[in-house]
């Protein structure tokens, strides 16, 4: 196990792991997962690739599963907890903290205990709020909205019925004609009765 591994793992210890737990996560490995009915909280420690000897940096994703959403998009059922690439909506925290993507660096003269408490309010003021403000079908299908795929789709007809699905339908036909087939078959296994031409 590498330097920077164990250190990535400390600031874990330091902070996250207890915050996290206390917010009702399970821990495995480097991931987190609570679920609330049939859909899934999912909050993932990404080492960079780059890392290397003493010296790296992390950053945090975070995703929602909707079950409905992935259901009505065709994907099929988990057959356990999702992975964070798995989840319907998906973010980092350091997006929702700074603006940009971030990433913690660790460095060899790094106060471990500092990072910890930075990322342990990170999440507790950006991270957590936006996983529970995610488990609405709505506030998924605004996050969604600029994204042309099936689970953008479904969130839209779920939430805003067939001419929210119809508008939001046409612009991912627009933006990716190549995938218009797929696009038209999700619409007439729903019941979208439209002339998409």
């Amino acid at each position: 196990m590498s330097e920077i591994y164990k250190k990535i793992d400390e600031v874990i210890k330091l902070g996250l792991a207890s915050f996290m737990k206390s917010e009702g996560f399970k821990k495995s490995a480097r991931n987190w997962h609570k679920q609330e009915g049939d859909n899934w909280l999912v909050v993932n420690v990404q080492s960079s690739s780059g890392n290397i000897g003493a010296e790296g940096a992390f950053t945090i994703n975070l995703g929602v599963y909707n079950a409905e959403i992935s259901s009505l998009a065709g994907k099929a059922p988990l057959t356990g907890k999702p992975k964070e690439y798995e989840a319907t909506v998906r973010e980092r925290v350091g997006v929702l903290a700074h603006g940009v993507d971030h990433w913690w660096k660790i460095e060899k003269e790094s106060e471990l205990s500092h990072i910890a408490q930075e990322v342990v309010e990170e999440m507790k003021n950006y991270g957590v709020p936006w996983l529970n403000t995610h488990q609405s079908v709505s506030a998924i299908a605004e996050s969604l909205e600029q994204q042309p795929s099936l689970e953008s789709l479904s969130a839209a007809f779920l939430s805003g019925g067939e001419a929210a699905a119809i508008l939001r339908l046409k612009k991912a036909i627009e933006s990716r004609p190549r995938a218009k087939d797929r696009y038209v078959s999700w619409a007439k296994k729903v019941g979208l009765n439209n002339d998409l031409g």
